[in-house]
């Protein structure tokens, strides 16, 4: 008879011995909630976000004055300027009708035509010359212009001058 009151003394040491380790674990693991700080939460906040540069341009020159801040109307010229180099070094010369090509730029609202356009060879280079106009809200403006091909780097403008 002592022998099963031993098993029932050593079962129930057991029993509590399971249930205080359980209350043990439960409590270190609640421990962290309770202790109010959160490293995660500590490093969110919500403040508002800034703008670097809330007036972004285009530089006239991007690698001798990255200071240098243009105004609307350059930084349109430049994008039109640009539009009409690539619809000059685009142009099947073969396919040009009699009264030029006409270009449009959306970004700026700009357009225009380009006239005159003729090939030569200068220095080893295929270069082309040609007259454009540009439309813009300020007004009409008569180029003349020539961009050369250079093998290495591609078409580049040699120059886009207003005729005065």
């Amino acid at each position: 008879m002592q022998s099963t009151h031993k098993c029932d003394l050593l079962s129930t040491k057991v029993k509590v011995s399971i249930v205080s380790t359980a209350i043990l674990c439960a409590a270190f693991t609640l421990s962290g909630c309770a202790s109010g700080t959160n490293a995660i939460d500590d490093a969110i906040t919500t403040s508002a976000i800034s703008i670097a540069d809330s007036t972004p341009t285009i530089s006239t020159a991007p690698f001798n004055e990255p200071d240098v801040q243009t105004d609307a109307s350059t930084s349109d010229k430049l994008l039109d300027e640009d539009t009409i180099r690539l619809a000059v070094t685009a142009a099947d010369l073969s396919k040009i009708p009699g009264d030029g090509l006409y270009w449009a730029n959306e970004a700026t609202g700009s357009s225009g035509s380009i006239t005159n356009l003729a090939q030569r060879v200068e220095a080893g280079q295929t270069c082309r010359s040609f007259n454009a106009t540009r439309t813009s809200y300020d007004g009409v403006t008569l180029y003349q212009g020539d961009v050369c091909l250079d093998k290495r780097s591609g078409w580049w403008t040699r120059s886009l001058e207003p005729v005065t």
